[in-house]
């Protein structure tokens, strides 16, 4: 199945990358997000480098895209399938993957929808017909919650979380609980809920000095005294009922994929929120999806469905036979930024699991 797959996909996106097996693991650390951190093999050479085995195709196949050229050079499709390996919640912890990665296409939208229709190609291609199809977008939600002007902190916990419907609520929960009592830090504490940074950074320089401490020794304490502040504003934030309220009804939003442009129209106009360009983008996503060769039917927009892996920034789709889950994917223009890129390189791939495929089959 796995090289039947590879073979047609290599016709859509010809362009080749070289992935090992072993690769370093640095760039799945510190760009993936914690749930893939926590489920990686890990081994480490005689000299002390650490390597790990592959968990997935993405980040490797960018790095490779890098290689040629530091701004990511003209546009390519890559093709790749082989095993990946990562400690499983249940079932196995190596699997075969297939998928497809679209690297420097500056028409965003117009390759959104190519990555879709070669998923559903991908997967009629092994004996999957008439996928359910739902797509998320995570730049919707950040304007929301840009919106909102909550502590740049819990807004970017809260866009962080975005994919993981109960740890949202539980943040919104607690966001909108009576405010958390002073912890007993005395001095450090009133001058930081106070805002007073010069005094802050005083009374951080006298403990210092009295511990014997050289600022030079750890974190300076100009940083220290900017961090202690954000984390009391945090610990002291409240999130009034109304910002609660829009949080809920816009993560509650779901429906057929042709209805989303007019709901989403009508959440803007009852909340006074404007969409802006990642609204416009996904009008436009959605309207060139309805002229493909695509069943629009199989697809519906949900507003809170996003994906675990911190890199994914735009839309994101899965595709499913019956209830199980056999493909997915999204959009992720940032991270050749995070593995070096000098600029933002447009990107969007997806993944076939063919172990879910046999299991659906």
């Amino acid at each position: 199945m796995l090289d039947d797959l590879l073979g047609y996909l290599r016709q859509v996106a010809p362009d080749v990358a070289d992935v090992g097996i072993l690769q370093p693991a640095d760039p799945f650390l510190e760009t993936a997000g914690e749930d893939l951190r926590r489920r990686i093999f890990i081994t480490e050479t005689v000299n002390g480098v650490v390597h790990c085995l592959r968990p997935e195709f993405t980040i490797p196949i960018c790095l490779s895209h890098l290689s040629a050229s530091t701004d990511g050079g003209a546009a390519r499709r890559y093709a790749y399938g082989g095993t990946v390996f990562r400690q499983a919640r249940s079932g196995a912890n190596e699997f075969q993957q297939a998928g497809l990665e679209d690297l420097g296409n500056p028409d965003r939208v117009a390759a959104d929808v190519a990555s879709i229709g070669d998923m559903v190609a991908a997967l009629a291609r092994v004996g999957i017909s008439s996928p359910e199809i739902v797509l998320g977008d995570q730049n919707l939600f950040t304007v929301v919650v840009e919106s909102l002007q909550l502590p740049q902190a819990v807004a970017r916990r809260l866009v962080r979380s975005f994919g993981n419907a109960k740890l949202i609520d539980a943040q919104i929960q607690r966001l909108t609980e009576k405010k958390r009592e002073t912890n007993g830090q005395g001095e450090i504490e009133r001058l930081a809920m106070a805002g007073d940074h010069q005094g802050l950074v005083s009374h951080i320089e006298d403990r210092m000095r009295a511990g014997n401490l050289a600022p030079q020794a750890g974190r300076s304490p100009q940083a220290i005294a900017e961090r202690t502040i954000d984390l009391v504003r945090e610990q002291q934030f409240l999130l009034i009922p109304e910002s609660a309220d829009i949080l809920r009804r816009y993560l509650a939003l779901q429906m057929p994929l042709a209805e989303a442009p007019e709901a989403l129209k009508s959440f803007a106009d009852d909340t006074g929120l404007s969409f802006g360009l990642a609204g416009k983008e996904f009008v436009e996503r959605v309207e060139v999806l309805s002229n493909a060769d695509l069943d629009m039917s199989t697809m519906t927009y949900k507003a809170s469905f996003g994906r675990n892996l911190e890199y994914y920034t735009g839309v994101l789709f899965e595709a499913a036979s019956g209830e199980v889950a056999v493909a997915g994917g999204g959009r992720y223009d940032h991270l050749c930024s995070l593995l070096g890129a000098d600029q933002a390189i447009p990107a969007v791939g997806f993944s076939v699991s063919l172990d879910r495929v046999g299991e659906a089959r």
